[in-house]
């Protein structure tokens, strides 16, 4: 885990280049029942997560339960445009991993910082490095 834990922290400095939510279907209805999200840095690393929270300023923003959401707002939130609008082209500060709970922890320029949950034993995120080298959740936890 220390050389995951050491590439990790070579994040550092490296910009976020993109946002996509990646949408599951669950009938032939079409209906979306999960949404996951993938992120790509500017040095080909890339990061999907299912289970995350998005805080600025030291309180929290948007989370990933927050997406399609109405909260009696006029439209729903769009939690996936928030992160893109929060994160994109901003630069890692730090780039951790709880050895405990296998949360990746992403701190950004501007006193932003996203969460990555591991609740359950199942691959919730994967981390892929540029060379093809990476970490699933679940694997985090037994190293």
């Amino acid at each position: 885990m220390k050389d995951f834990a050491r590439r990790l922290a070579q994040l550092r400095g490296i910009a976020c280049a993109g946002v996509l939510a990646v949408e599951y279907e669950d009938s032939p209805t079409d209906a979306i029942y999960s949404v996951g999200t993938s992120i790509a840095f500017a040095d080909g690393t890339k990061l999907d997560a299912q289970f995350w929270r998005l805080i600025k300023a030291g309180r929290p923003l948007v989370s990933i339960f927050d997406h399609r959401q109405r909260y009696g707002l006029p439209a729903p939130v769009d939690a996936i445009a928030m992160l893109r609008d929060e994160l994109l082209d901003k630069l890692i500060e730090d780039a951790t991993m709880d050895e405990v709970t296998g949360d990746l922890h992403l701190r950004f320029h501007e006193n932003v910082m996203f969460q990555v949950f591991n609740f359950m034993a199942f691959e919730i995120w994967e981390v892929t490095f540029p060379d093809g080298t990476g970490e699933l959740s679940n694997y985090a936890l037994t190293k």
